[in-house]
């Protein structure tokens, strides 16, 4: 199976076509959102409306949770005030029924054996992925060989060998637009970071979506403009 990955869309609907578009021609039978559809860009419903007409499995981000429960839930998480800002603007651009999409959305999901997907972690959508005790923890619980995330809008592969030894790569240190990397799951665990969808933070980086094709045990990562 060639599985599409994509995540933190942020509202960011034309970069959203654009790596929907790009995974098509890439060939994949099916398709996966790491959360964060919302909050930031200018078109929440827009976005939510397309996932929701193409069926995408998605997990609910910290910013997916946030636009639904701001200003009622005291025990919400924001990065900065820009992020709070956003959040409390997107809340009453919501439609009914995409709010009600948003509030279902699982916090894992496991579209293969041997992948699951979650948006930042399996004990806490708002964890600061690279904190080296966050990064044990997404290994420690992962019920997959595979663990897929987003959330750091860094795209990265971790994989931890049955000795634990960690290892960590920057697949844009090659100065590529496109980067395939193997996987060997009989000797290594892997946290797969997919980076970002939307184009509209962190200096408007390129949108980045991946293709992880479990028959030939490989990783892609591709750069989209």
């Amino acid at each position: 199976m060639k599985l599409g990955i994509f995540t933190d869309v942020h509202g960011d609907l034309l970069s959203l076509q654009k790596v929907l578009t790009t995974l098509e021609k890439l060939g994949v039978d099916a398709l996966i959102c790491l959360g964060d559809l919302v909050v930031h860009g200018q078109r929440p419903n827009a976005v939510v409306d397309l996932v929701r007409t193409l069926q995408i499995p998605t997990v609910g981000g910290n910013h997916d949770h946030g636009a639904l429960h701001y200003g009622r839930d005291p025990n919400l998480v924001f990065f900065n005030p820009k992020s709070e800002l956003h959040t409390a603007l997107t809340q009453p651009l919501l439609s009914a029924e995409n709010q009600a999409f948003l509030a279902d959305l699982p916090e894992l999901i496991q579209p293969a054996p041997s992948v699951t997907g979650v948006h930042a972690g399996y004990r806490d959508r708002y964890a600061l992925l690279y904190a080296p005790i966050n990064v044990e923890h997404l290994f420690a619980d992962a019920p997959t060989p595979i663990t897929l995330c987003g959330h750091t809008h860094r795209t990265r592969m971790h994989r931890l060998d049955a000795g634990g030894m960690l290892q960590e790569v920057d697949p844009w240190q090659e100065q590529d637009d496109t980067w395939t990397g193997e996987l060997n799951c009989a000797e290594y665990r892997y946290i797969l970071n997919c980076g970002n969808t939307s184009q509209l933070l962190y200096d408007r980086l390129p949108s980045v979506c991946g293709v992880l094709d479990t028959a030939a045990s490989t990783i892609t990562w591709k750069r989209v403009f």
